[in-house]
């Protein structure tokens, strides 16, 4: 895993799905090419999910297998309120 890559896992990890746009944002040390060549090699392999929510908008979020399991999902919302 190049160390694009993990930043942005960790991104969506923190933060849950986003646009390309606010990744790059996150990751202003890099260009928005290399944030797009990492993302499209990602989602290539199951790494990332893309929601296409318009036109040219899409939403991206973290692959099942960065995903936590939903029972601790719902045990951190439980925790929260």
């Amino acid at each position: 895993m190049t160390p694009m890559e993990k930043a942005i896992i960790e991104k969506l990890g923190e933060n849950g799905p986003c646009s390309l746009d606010d990744i790059v944002k996150a990751l202003s040390n890099s260009s928005w090419g290399e944030v797009f060549l990492a993302v499209d090699r990602m989602s290539r392999d199951g790494r990332l999910v893309l929601h296409q929510n318009n036109y040219s908008a899409y939403q991206i979020s973290l692959g099942s297998q960065f995903r936590p399991p939903q029972r601790l999902v719902n045990q951190v919302r439980q925790w929260e309120t």
